[in-house]
């Protein structure tokens, strides 16, 4: 018997700047890892595949802004998205480009509410990876840019101020065998039949058989722009793979939480929680930012497929 689908219309605001954001990569593709170790200072913008653990590169910021809601507001408001939570509860701005790491890093005295620093300087390599930055008239006042690893960013999304966990349709299906971050829907998994199959063609079977043999979005009705950067909007579709021939309706398994974060390093789980089912067209459109509030809100309240 079909399942009655939820659906309801949401309005997706994810910016039509966000695609032009510095450092963003691609959410749902990893790439080979590189044979070779990258040089601190040579850094990809966006690199295929991360190094195990992640490397960027940490501003000192002044004050205790992981407890302190307004400080790291602030921080936010001035450096944007290399500022961020971790699953640890620490907050720390990290960045890929060690440039950028001084450019905002001369800015933390004015920013924290403390006495700005002096500008100027430049950064100075220290020969490890890390570099130093001249802050005061006197060259031992200085701060220190970490090149290390940056911790996973937290999965949960802030909804009413609430850290919340994706918790989306298809949650009560068995996890994959390989289960972890930045890891795609296409590890293998158990069937109702006990037969190991991909996870990803698990996913489409499921909402195929909820559905009389035709696969629908889970996001039917949801509002987005028609095209990048255009103001008119238009809703995702109910049916999916109608016409067959017609890439936008393909139905693609989406990472709520991305695959990668803003570092590109690696964040959303392939776990069953973390996936819906949607068009090729609206998974195309979202980036690796923060997944909005609105589709949060939505995938959590579609009830569950039966395994």
């Amino acid at each position: 018997m079909t399942r009655r689908r939820w659906a309801m219309l949401g309005v997706l605001v994810v910016g039509f700047s966000g695609a032009g954001m510095t450092g963003a990569c691609g959410s749902n593709e990893p790439g080979p890892l590189g044979s070779g170790v990258t040089p601190p200072d040579m850094a990809p913008e966006c690199p295929a595949s991360m190094e195990k653990p992640c490397m960027r590169y940490r501003i000192p910021l002044v004050g205790n802004p992981s407890t302190d809601v307004a400080l790291r507001a602030k921080y936010i408001a001035a450096f944007g998205t290399a500022c961020y939570m971790s699953e640890a509860n620490t907050f720390d701005c990290f960045y890929q480009k060690w440039e950028k790491a001084c450019a905002d890093a001369v800015k933390i005295g004015e920013v924290s509410g403390n006495a700005p620093y002096d500008e100027g300087y430049t950064c100075q390599p220290v020969g490890n990876g890390d570099y130093t930055l001249q802050i005061g008239s006197d060259v031992a006042n200085t701060l220190t840019i970490n090149y290390q690893a940056a911790p996973r960013q937290t999965p949960l999304i802030e909804i009413n101020g609430v850290p919340t966990e994706v918790s989306g349709p298809y949650r009560n299906l068995p996890e994959p065998q390989e289960l972890g971050p930045g890891i795609d829907f296409y590890k293998k998994t158990l069937d109702k039949n006990g037969k190991l199959v991909d996870q990803h063609d698990l996913i489409l079977q499921v909402n195929r058989d909820a559905h009389g043999g035709k696969i629908h979005s889970d996001l039917a009705g949801f509002i987005f722009p028609c095209e990048k950067g255009k103001p008119k909007l238009c809703p995702e579709p109910d049916v999916l793979n109608e016409p067959a021939d017609w890439r936008d309706a393909k139905a693609e398994v989406h990472h709520v939480v991305p695959m990668k974060d803003k570092r590109c390093c690696p964040w959303g789980t392939n776990s069953n929680k973390n996936a819906v089912v949607i068009s090729h067209k609206l998974n195309d459109h979202f980036t690796n930012n923060d997944p909005p509030v609105e589709e949060v809100l939505l995938v959590n309240q579609i009830p569950p497929y039966t395994p």
